[in-house]
């Protein structure tokens, strides 16, 4: 295979993608499946569009392979979150290349990914060899607020095009920067943190801003935060504690990435604060909405709970607005063909790398998949630095050339291994 070629190719298409503004909200990623309709048209791939909300398409496109094994879908979602603009050195959608690196917003989160596997899937077409499974590529909207015209509504509408064994997603990669026996590490995320978003309200007098107020509904609420936010503190480690069948004491130490390092931990951030509408007027009411991540060791009930008690007021309201995400199965196997899969590819490229079961901190879609019992894995096969993994809904978000490069080589290697290897 001419990879050089593929590469350039492959470029091209994600400049052009990263072109295309499907911010969520509002989201009009209708554009987005406009772009995948016309190149599988090109390369005779059938296809499916569901249009779930105005302007919004899930695209579900299928290899048919032999059915000796159940399907494998590469999903990816559509949207992106929006920009502020003026904090960008270069355009957010203009696909540019400074320096080796291709900005834009999507650029890590998750464009370039979704091209690395569309790529894989037109050349699995061109190559016309036998499949011992139907291989999907699946674009859906939404996953940047909650996946309620994605793939949630995939699930709920259309489940009988979700008899699989596997998906592929975004959850998990290579980090360039951090080395163990000199050697990078890889997480591939087969597990995720619980959503747990919480509003806090407190209530009291209103009146006039000129005259004292001893029942601040303001105050009240920010007390009620600083206790919660003096309890995060004391109670958050600052050290990794990785699980002890892929980390020895010595290797913890090693690690400092602060995303690894709240893999297994609550982590809490005060994300919302709504109270008062005018200047010289006391609200009488003050709320906060409150971004709760839970490792699977931590009862969603139980947490809750654990706020009341600690607030220690009645008259303070505490209530989940996550409601969807309650008993959600949230992790998959390890031990199955396509982990092996993807580890031997690894150390093909980088022998001897540490691979390790990662819990996701962020929510992914692949939660949803791994709810009715698919094998949903994250995994970007890219070496990210740390100023790469800092692109996630930041400013200036680029993926460098090489490591899209590295992506789409990688992605291709896994899904032909997995689909043509055995097949009859």
């Amino acid at each position: 295979m001419d990879w050089n070629k593929i590469n350039k190719q492959a470029l091209l298409m994600l400049q052009e993608y990263l072109k295309i503004n499907t911010s969520n909200p509002p989201g009009n990623e209708i554009l987005a499946t406009d772009f995948f309709e016309y190149h599988l048209k090109i390369n005779q791939i059938e296809f499916q569009t569901f249009t779930t909300a105005n302007k919004r398409k899930i695209l579900y496109a299928k290899i048919k392979g032999n059915n000796s094994k159940k399907g494998l879908m590469l999903c990816s979602h559509s949207d992106v979150v929006p920009v502020e603009k003026d904090k960008w050195s270069i355009e957010p959608f203009g696909g540019k290349i400074r320096n080796n690196k291709i900005y834009g917003r999507g650029a890590i989160d998750m464009k370039s990914c979704t091209i690395m596997q569309f790529i894989a899937f037109l050349l699995l077409k061109k190559n016309n060899q036998v499949l011992n499974r139907d291989v999907i590529f699946c674009l859906v909207p939404d996953e940047e607020i909650g996946s309620m015209y994605g793939m949630s509504w995939l699930i709920k509408n259309k489940p009988e095009l979700l008899n699989i064994e596997y998906s592929l997603n975004e959850g998990g990669y290579g980090f360039s920067d951090i080395e163990i026996n000199n050697k990078p590490i890889f997480g591939i995320a087969n597990n995720e943190k619980e959503i747990c978003q919480l509003k806090i309200t407190t209530f009291g007098e209103t009146g006039h801003g000129s005259q004292p107020n001893f029942n601040n509904a303001p105050l009240k609420l920010t007390n009620a935060l600083a206790k919660i936010h003096k309890w995060h503190n004391s109670n958050y480690q600052h050290v990794f504690s990785g699980n002890k069948q892929f980390f020895n004491a010595e290797e913890n130490k090693k690690i400092n990435d602060v995303e690894l390092i709240a893999m297994n931990q609550i982590t809490i951030n005060i994300t919302q604060l709504h109270t008062g509408n005018k200047h010289n007027v006391i609200p009488s009411k003050a709320e906060a909405i409150l971004d709760c991540r839970l490792p699977g060791t931590i009862n969603r009930e139980g947490f809750i709970t654990m706020i009341k008690k600690l607030l220690n007021n009645p008259e303070i309201l505490v209530e989940s607005i996550s409601t969807d995400e309650k008993n959600m199965k949230i992790n998959c196997e390890w031990d199955t063909e396509l982990i092996k899969i993807i580890q031997s590819t690894i150390n093909k490229k980088f022998p001897e790398s540490k691979i390790f079961p990662l819990t996701s901190a962020y929510a992914t879609d692949n939660r949803f998949l791994r709810n009715i019992g698919i094998n949903a894995y994250g995994f970007i096969p890219s070496l990210f630095s740390a100023e790469e993994r800092n692109g996630f809904h930041n400013h200036d978000e680029y993926i460098t050339i090489d490591n899209f490069y590295l992506g789409c080589e990688m992605t291709y290697s896994i899904i032909s291994q997995l689909c043509i290897k055995i097949a009859n």
